[in-house]
This record gives C-alpha cells, sequence and structure tokens, in this order.
C-alpha cells in the first residue's frame, strides 16, 4: 500500500514536470515568434496580419564586401560591424508564394543574415539552437531574443520592413553580447 502511494506520487510528479516543460517550451515558441513577426498596429489599434506586409521586389543578386551598397539594393538598412573584412551576399528567395530578399553579410565569426519581408524572418530560424528567454537584450534597440547551444549564438530581431539574424558558431555568452552591442546600421 505505501508502495502504491509512493508511485503515485511519483507519477503525479512527472505530470506535472511534463506540463510545466511543455507550458515553457510553447512559451518560447510564441515569445520568438512574436519578437521576429513584431506585428505592426493599425489605425484603430488592432493588430494588422503579419502577412498583409508590403510585397517586395526581386533585387539584383550580388555578391560584395560593401554592406552599404548591398543594403541599397536589399531596400533597408542591414546591421554592419565597420572596419572589418566582410563578404556579403544578396539574392532572392520564394517566402509562401511571394518574392523575399535575403542578404548574408559573413564575418571572421560570425554570420549576419536579413530578410525582407518581415513576415519572412521564419527563413532565419537555426533549429539546431535552443531559445533562451532573457529579458532587456537589444541590439541596435531593437529586442532581441537569444538562441544557443553550446557555444553557439544566435540573435533574433526585426525591424518594420526586416528580421536579422546574428549567428556566431564559436561565441561565449559575453563575447557574443560584446558583438551585438558593437553593430551598426549601415548608410
Amino acid at each position: 500500500m505505501a508502495e502504491e502511494i509512493r508511485n503515485g506520487k511519483k507519477r503525479g510528479f512527472a505530470i506535472r514536470a511534463l506540463i510545466v516543460l511543455g507550458t515553457l517550451l510553447l512559451m518560447a515558441v510564441v515569445y520568438v515568434s512574436a519578437i521576429l513577426l513584431q506585428i505592426p498596429e493599425d489605425e484603430t489599434g488592432s493588430h494588422a496580419a503579419a502577412e498583409k506586409s508590403e510585397p517586395v521586389s526581386r533585387m539584383q543578386p550580388a555578391a560584395m564586401n560593401d554592406a552599404s551598397a548591398l543594403a541599397q539594393l536589399f531596400g533597408a538598412p542591414l546591421p554592419c560591424l565597420p572596419g572589418y573584412a566582410m563578404n556579403g551576399q544578396g539574392d532572392n528567395v520564394n517566402y509562401e508564394g511571394a518574392n523575399a530578399r535575403i542578404v548574408t553579410l559573413q564575418y571572421p565569426g560570425f554570420i549576419l543574415s536579413a530578410v525582407r519581408p518581415a513576415a519572412a524572418a521564419p527563413l532565419l530560424l537555426r533549429e539546431d539552437l535552443s531559445v533562451s528567454l532573457q529579458s532587456g537584450v537589444v541590439c541596435l534597440s531593437l529586442p532581441v531574443v537569444l538562441a544557443a547551444k553550446g557555444d553557439s549564438r544566435c540573435a533574433y530581431f526585426s525591424g518594420a520592413d526586416a528580421a536579422y539574424a546574428v549567428y556566431a558558431p564559436q561565441a561565449g555568452e559575453e563575447n557574443f553580447l560584446s558583438l551585438l552591442d558593437r553593430l551598426q546600421w549601415s548608410n
């Protein structure tokens, strides 16, 4: 009888633990989606659907080492790290039946990716990383969602026109947060 009661308590605890973990995972997914897709408010104060973002035309595919020139082709400012060598490329992709523009800037030690429209943000997600819910982390005055696994780190953030991801495959947390602080908008 005592053994059955102990087993019942263990089973009840395991079920409650699974419910809590499932709830936390669901909250993380909702939080990442909310940050990446930042749904704008229309004039009436209600939220407009993210799918109603302005369509983008196709861009001229390019490969270059000038972030400002690539930002002009992209049609929106790009985060960059001035003074560091970079290889960039921009191209067109199809997202949910519509045109999207994607740009990748490769720096020594990290990769910065951007996509337009912001509704195409899921194209930037790295599935092998776990989301970390930390409040107060910002990059270029935009709220950030962090994801990590081991020393790999990724920051996701978005503006009105584009969504961004900064991925560092071998950066500790301190170094990665320092990197985010040093980013600037391209001119």
